[in-house]
């Protein structure tokens, strides 16, 4: 995190992760907070995440009970995600409750993009071959709100 010299900051942050699954991911976030005023603060975000498969996922089974030693799960395969995201709290007083020195709302959203590279969208219907079905993909709208007293 890098304090900027008009009162704002810079955050960036990275990390690497494999197992013994065969999973190796990557992630990486930048995001920048702006003060607004003594009591607002404003969050910006991009993160970007990246795996690959385990060792023992299949999208498409060679022959039946294959899938007591594979799994086609879509957590398990290959995939990225994109996620923007925008916050912003408020601290307040809490003028006359005994006990309660402050309080602050924190309201938050991301758009978090899916999309994965070998896991096929077996709901879309129509006459496809056997693993020739468009590739899974979807969005997600995630809405947060949180409220805090400091006692």
């Amino acid at each position: 995190i890098y304090h900027l010299p008009y009162r704002a900051a810079l955050k960036a942050d990275t990390r690497y992760y494999t197992d013994t699954f065969g999973i190796t991911a990557v992630n990486g976030e930048i995001g920048y907070t702006q003060p607004v005023g003594e009591r607002t603060i404003l969050d910006f975000r991009y993160r970007f995440y990246s795996q690959t498969a385990a060792d023992f996922y299949s999208d498409l089974f060679a022959f039946s009970n294959q899938q007591n030693f594979l799994a086609r799960d879509k957590e398990l395969s290959t995939f990225t995600s994109n996620t923007v995201g925008v916050g912003a709290s408020w601290q307040f007083n809490t003028g006359s409750i005994p006990f309660i020195s402050r309080g602050q709302l924190k309201l938050s959203g991301d758009y978090i993009r899916f999309q994965y590279d070998d896991f096929t969208d077996l709901t879309t219907g129509g006459s496809f071959a056997p693993g020739e079905e468009p590739l899974f993909a979807f969005d997600a709208l995630v809405l947060r709100a949180l409220v805090s007293f400091w006692f």
